[in-house]
């Protein structure tokens, strides 16, 4: 149990691993530094200099590797080497998106993400492994990390359709939800491993106080979701030439509702300190969601008054994605029966 328990964990800090490598990507503008994908430009291990993109006398090319050339990506259709002069019949024009840069600190940044996905794609496979063994101890187990995986996989599928779409900001939001489903699902694995190395017992909660806690996850689910549409529109804006002091003045009704619905996360939090603050089960998470609810305050502040959305944006999502963890821990925990082992 204990290395399925490690390895849970692990998996879970994996993903907050990828979230702040994503987040880096979209602040620094490097979602496409890698064009294609699984590969980059190509290449199992991406270009570090432009010439390697470059049509060359004399060059070795393999089937699928790239170049850019007269502002157009080009696929080798075949193993060859290079001939004195360009032979178009050797290449296939990529058609799938017409983005045809090279920028080496945004390549390297996105292949790195996608190091750290396929990292967790690793781990989420050894869970299940180990889960698996123990399958007469909990089914629970296996289902939870078999689904994991799964959710790893369709992340992939997902990112490889927003990287062939040029950044659709639809892509990215199916993107963000299936980051929340997957902090959600370990954290259950990861509760009923607690449940099965020691029986806990505690007094039944209220149906309100669950409630509670319960809808405050689907309305931080609700707020990220919004974020995302929100962080699109600055970055519409600001691609449009809206000066980055007035992107704020120029927001939709979506911001206000994004900005409202955030007291109603402050309600819930205050409602469940007032009634779980005496026992001692849900001191920590209480307290850890205190202080990233502040910290998201403060991130959102900094945005919103001092144009500072390239730098605070990836740490608003990041601090909105642990309060969501803490929020869904603190239901579960209100859970007296969470074992699932029939």
């Amino acid at each position: 149990m204990k290395s399925l328990n490690r390895f849970a964990w692990i998996v879970l800090i994996n993903i907050f691993l990828v979230i702040v490598a994503g987040s880096v990507v979209r602040m620094t503008g490097s979602g496409m530094g890698c064009p294609d994908w699984p590969k980059c430009f190509g290449y199992l291990i991406p270009p570090t200099d432009v010439e390697q993109l470059q049509w060359q006398k004399g060059k070795e090319f393999v089937k699928g590797q790239m170049i850019i050339h007269e502002e157009a990506l080009w696929k080798s259709n075949s193993k060859f080497t290079a001939t004195e002069s360009y032979n178009p019949q050797n290449w296939i024009k990529y058609t799938k998106h017409d983005y045809a840069i090279f920028n080496v600190f945004h390549t390297w940044t996105e292949y790195i993400n996608r190091l750290f996905g396929a990292l967790l794609g690793l781990f989420a496979l050894i869970t299940m492994v180990l889960a698996a063994r123990k399958w007469r101890v909990n089914k629970w187990f296996l289902g939870l990390t078999v689904f994991q995986l799964f959710l790893v996989l369709f992340q992939a599928w997902l990112g490889k359709l927003t990287v062939d779409t040029n950044l659709n900001p639809y892509m990215i939001t199916y993107h963000m939800i299936g980051v929340v489903v997957m902090i959600a699902v370990q954290l259950l694995l990861l509760r009923l491993i607690k449940r099965e190395e020691k029986e806990i017992s505690f007094p039944a909660f209220s149906f309100l106080i669950k409630g509670v806690a319960f809808a405050s996850t689907f309305v931080m689910l609700f707020q990220i979701v919004l974020g995302t549409q929100v962080r699109q529109q600055t970055d519409t804006l600001f691609k449009s030439g809206v000066p980055r002091e007035l992107i704020a003045d120029n927001f939709d009704n979506m911001f206000i509702i994004h900005r409202t619905f955030s007291y109603s996360v402050i309600a819930s939090l205050v409602f469940l300190f007032a009634n779980l603050r005496k026992n001692p089960r849900f001191k920590k998470p209480l307290s850890y969601l205190f202080v990233f609810t502040f910290l998201e305050i403060i991130a959102g502040i900094t945005m919103y008054y001092f144009e500072m959305q390239a730098f605070a944006q990836p740490i608003h999502l990041l601090f909105s994605l642990l309060m969501f963890a803490f929020f869904i821990e603190i239901f579960y925990r209100l859970i007296p029966r969470l074992s699932f082992k029939k």
